[in-house]
This record gives structure tokens, sequence and C-alpha cells, in this order.
């Protein structure tokens, strides 16, 4: 009799339910199901969590592919970016962000309008001109017809769903690949799962940060994860990973802890791409990077900027670059600097770095940020950056540096912990605790467009694709499925 792959997508689903975009561990888990269940259809099936500790209930992939497919392509039409063309108050910057430990039920573009309303009506006046006053309010109207119509087309969960103490079987095997951290009772799910169902308890573990380096997270993060992790480990039959930088973390940490792994600790990688993949730019995107229809654009022209796509956090160290950027601009004229473009959402502890960005006009718009880009828009800034930038402190991947080179992009990134692993031979690395070494590699490359059109066609010619395939087999295999 064949054995079962229970999937626990309860966290996955929890995010996209409270967030207009996923981040990168809710990418992967979404690849890494897709991946599975291409490889096992038979033998794959995802669960939710419904209620206390052993209420489990299926939940049909088609559900999920749909849900997830709305989440990632739903625009707010053409944006104002941060940092256009003056200096964006504390206000302005409010009004597009929304902190990350921000719980709440109403839907993020609603949100967004909801603090658009607000911070007008607090702004001086003299700050408010016309025009941008009623593009804002214009903006607002915008996203809240959209934000409902997205609503009432989001997917309905189908209501053929059966509770997992029915269904498992004795053998079988519950796998959780993403982040369950704030169920302080998971314990209890594993005990029930191991004790009373029978079936095998394994996870993935995408990095160890918070027991690691607490100064680069959420205090509650910290809390909860290093809780649940002491706890859950001990039980787990098979660990997973994502590269083997993390390997090393996670023995290290278990034998701090006392904790014996019945099977070794298996990397399995990473695959490359997500969404839209890296052929598909859609005509709302292409839209968006133009000056045409009397929309003012959001981003320079293609071939005159650079990007980092990546969560704004401390850990990301998108500090180093803005230090380096205003180096470049103290060295040589404004022409000579490309843009550099922040792509992605606002995070924790960065409130001094974006009072730093504002206090210096975000060094007079050579900064800018587009916050939440789709699929659609992400594959447009990619295909029209010169190249791509990742000088992050610690990661269990580095998913922005494959995906970058999946795009035929060449990156610059952080020679930290699992980075190398993520760019291999492709990609050139810097110290990411050194300013002048990041200088050096960052600048040295701007200042030879011969070379860098050179590394481009390489990383076009060389880079192979990794699927999302293989770190399904190792899982698969692992699992002896």
């Amino acid at each position: 009799m064949s054995r079962t792959l229970w999937i626990d997508i309860s966290d996955l689903l929890h995010y996209l339910a409270h967030h207009n975009r996923p981040s990168g561990i809710q990418r992967v888990v979404f690849e890494l199901g897709r991946a599975l269940v291409t490889l096992a259809p038979s033998q794959v099936r995802f669960v939710q969590r419904t209620g206390g500790p052993s209420d489990f209930e299926t939940v049909d992939w088609s559900y999920l592919q749909a849900l997830f497919t709305t989440v990632t392509s739903v625009s707010s039409g053409p944006r104002q970016a941060i940092s256009e063309s003056a200096p964006a108050s504390k206000k302005q910057i409010d009004t597009f962000i929304q902190p990350p430990e921000t719980e709440t039920t109403l839907p993020a573009a609603l949100r967004t309008q909801i603090n658009v309303l607000r911070q007008l009506a607090t702004m001086p006046r003299e700050i408010i001109r016309y025009g941008l006053q009623r593009a804002e309010i214009q903006r607002s109207a915008r996203i809240r017809r959209q934000t409902m119509a997205a609503k009432a087309n989001r997917p309905v969960m189908p209501d053929r769903r059966i509770r997992l103490a029915d269904a498992a079987k004795a053998g079988d095997v519950f796998f959780v690949p993403g982040s369950p951290w704030h169920h302080a009772d998971y314990v209890r799910t594993v005990r029930w799962l191991r004790d009373d169902l029978r079936i095998a308890f394994g996870l993935l573990i995408h990095d160890l940060i918070p027991v690691r380096h607490p100064e680069w997270c959420d205090r509650g993060v910290i809390t909860t994860f290093t809780q649940w992790h002491r706890s859950i480990l001990p039980l787990a039959d098979h660990v997973f990973v994502t590269s083997r930088s993390v390997v090393s973390d996670v023995e290290a940490y278990a034998a701090e802890e006392g904790i014996v792994f019945d099977n070794p600790v298996t990397p399995v990688g990473m695959g490359s791409t997500f969404g839209v993949g890296t052929s598909a730019i859609t005509e709302e995107a292409t839209y968006a990077l133009s000056d045409e229809g009397g929309i003012v654009s959001t981003l320079p022209a293609a071939g005159n900027y650079v990007l980092f796509v990546s969560t704004i956090e401390a850990r990301k160290n998108h500090s180093l670059l803005f230090r380096v950027w205003r180096r470049l601009l103290e060295e040589r004229p404004a022409d000579q600097v490309p843009t550099l473009v922040f792509a992605g959402r606002a995070g924790w502890l960065v409130s001094d770095l974006m009072q730093q960005l504002e206090n210096a006009d975000w060094l007079g718009g050579k900064i800018r940020m587009i916050s939440n880009p789709t699929d659609g828009e992400l594959a447009a800034l990619y295909r029209g950056c010169l190249f791509t930038l990742f000088p992050s402190l610690f990661e269990g991947w580095g998913l922005p540096v494959t995906e970058s080179l999946a795009f035929g992009r060449p990156c610059i990134a952080s020679n930290a912990t699992s980075i190398p692993e993520a760019g291999g031979a492709l990609a050139k690395y810097f110290d990411p605790e050194d300013l002048d070494d990041a200088l050096r590699v960052i600048g040295a490359t701007i200042d030879d467009p011969k070379g860098l059109d050179e590394w481009q066609k390489r990383v076009a010619a060389e880079y192979k694709p990794a699927s999302w395939e293989e770190p399904g087999r190792r899982i698969l295999t692992g699992y002896d499925l």
C-alpha cells in the first residue's frame, strides 16, 4: 500500500490572508508544493490547521494554486514610487508601508487607502500640492475598487474537505515546509501525529537566524522561533534544510541542545524561478515602466538602474548600499551613477534607515523604492536593470541571487553564509561588512560597461536554471516515497 505525504500549508494560507504579497518562505513553500504534487500526484496531499493541535483538514492543490496566482498578480496600477523626484516625508513613507508585525483582517490595499486619507488629513498644508493631493485621492479610490474586485475574484475554498484523522494511515508522512512558529502548541500536534496516527514527522528549516543572530529580528519572532524549534526538533524523524551552510548551523545547534537526529540533516537546495517565470513580462508591468499615456514613470529608463530585490530589513543590509551610493555620488558626476532601486516591502528594524533616506532626499532620487511589486512588475524590473545587488549579512539560501541569474542578469552579492552556494561562479562577491570592498566591486562594474556586457552574455549562455523538482525529489527520497 502506497504511503501519503501530507504537507502542512497552514502558515502559507494564513500569510496570504494577511499580506498582499508572499515573501521568500511563502514562495518556497508554494514552489516545493507544486514540484511535489507534479512528481507524485497520487501520494502528495495538502492540509490546513482549522482549530486545535489535532484539527487538520485537506486542501485541494487547485485552490492553493488559484489563490497564489491571484495574490501575486493583482496590481494597484501605475504607482508613485517613494523618492520619485522630491524628498519623501515620513508621512508619505508610512502611507505606502505596512509593518509586517501588524496583523489585521483588512486587505493590504484597503489599509493603504485608509493610511493615505489619514496622512493627507494630518500633513501640513504647505507640503501638499494640489496635484499630489488629487493624485493620492484618485489612487486611493482606484485601490479600493481593485481591492474589492480582487476580493470578489479570490478563489473559494472547496467544500470537499476531509479530516486528516480520518484520511491518514499508519506509515504516512507529515511534512512542514513553512514557518508555523506562532503555534505554541505545535508540539502537541507532533505528538498526536506520531503517537496516535503513527505517521512520521519531518520539516524543512530555512535558517536559524533568530537563534544565531537575534539582533536582526523582531523580539516576538526570537521568542516564538526559539521555543518552537527547541521543542519540535527532538521529535523530528527527518530534518531537511535549504543549503550546506544551514546544515552546519542546525548540526551545531543540535549539539548545543543535546538533540540527536534519527537521520542525517539533508540539504535539498532551491529552484531558480518563481511565479511568472523568466520570459513573462505582462503588459501592465511594461506599462508601469514607461512614460506612455501621460503617466510619469516610477523608474529610470531601462539600462540605467541597478536592482536590489528584498524585504527591507536590517539583515538584508540596505544601509550598506545607501553608504556605497553616497560615496559613488561624491566621487563622480551624478549622470555616471545609475539609480539604485529597492524592490520590496519595508520590514522590521529599518525605521532609522528610512529616516536617513528621507533626510538625504533619497540621494536626490538616486535611490528609489518600489513597494510590493507584482510578479509581472518584478519580471520587468529584472529585464530592465544593468545588474542586481544582494548584500545580505546572513541567508539560508539567497533566492534573489538565483532569480537574477535565471533572468540573465549579473549579480554582485555578499560572500556570507549560503549566498555563494546560490550564485556559484557566475556571481561576483564582496564582504558585506566592508564598505570599501563593496564600493570597489560595484564601482568597477559600473565603470566597465564592456565587461558588464560580456558578463551578462556569459550569464545568459552558461546559467542553467535549477528546477524545483530537484529539491522535491530529495525530499521524496529522504522519506523513501
